[in-house]
């Protein structure tokens, strides 16, 4: 149950790019959650209400006047500063946990690390069964995600590589491994741009009008050539390879 965890807070560093609406969704949860403290990241935000946002917020907000992308929190320092010896959070901040997702997610995160001493970071796994059918990039989402839930270890965790969605780190390491694993049922996330179609809102096109193409990937209308690249050598692969 939220705020009933003994273990010491955890630092979660949200990184913030000109979206409010996911955002505050992510943030309202963490506070559910409790036993965290809050660090948004922001990378040189133009968005009006988001910047309104920023200024009232009772959380600690960093700015790094530019937009660092997703790995601001290491850029900057705050996570060599904080993180080396203690568990922390890093996440984008269009990553919410699933409406029934367990509040106790961080804490079975951490049991999972605890459980598999060779992994560095672990996180929910994100939902694609849900995906709408007239979303921008829903088949290559399904194309490219799938390979995540293919390596089931245990009833529930996947091992499964992880950039920078939500995910629980090990403290110690400066730059973090490639070993991970995600969570299944109930401990899932949507990347909540998936699920848009067509234009979007104001806020959606304003964030892609100032959305670097060599950060961003699945929020562009087109996917950038190396994404794309990489999407078209999976589903050859998968094409190719034998029925079992």
């Amino acid at each position: 149950m939220a705020g009933q965890s003994t273990r010491r807070p955890l630092r979660v560093y949200i990184t913030v790019r000109d979206r409010l609406r996911p955002l505050l969704a992510l943030v309202d949860w963490l506070e559910r959650a409790g036993g965290v403290e809050i660090i948004l990241v922001d990378n040189d935000s133009a968005y009006p209400p988001l910047l309104e946002w920023l200024e009232s917020t009772p959380h600690r907000v960093v700015r790094t006047g530019a937009n660092l992308g997703p790995r601001a929190a290491w850029l900057t320092g705050l996570v060599q500063r904080h993180g080396l010896d203690h568990p922390y959070v890093v996440t984008d901040p269009d990553v919410v946990p699933d409406p029934r997702c367990p509040l106790d997610l961080l804490d079975h995160l951490a049991g999972l690390l605890e459980r598999y001493p060779e992994v560095d970071r672990a996180g929910p796994g994100l939902r694609i069964d849900d995906l709408p059918e007239a979303g921008r990039h829903t088949a290559d989402v399904r194309s490219w995600e799938s390979q995540f839930w293919s390596d089931e270890i245990e009833p529930g965790v996947y091992r499964a590589d992880i950039d920078t969605t939500l995910a629980l780190y090990r403290p110690g390491r400066r730059v973090p491994g490639r070993m991970a694993i995600r969570t299944g049922e109930p401990y899932t996330a949507r990347h909540l741009p998936w699920y848009e179609t067509g234009p979007g809102d104001e806020e959606s096109q304003f964030y892609r009008m100032r959305a670097d193409p060599t950060v961003n990937s699945w929020d562009l209308d087109q996917l950038p050539p190396y994404l794309r690249q990489l999407v078209d050598d999976r589903g050859s692969t998968a094409a190719d390879a034998p029925a079992r």
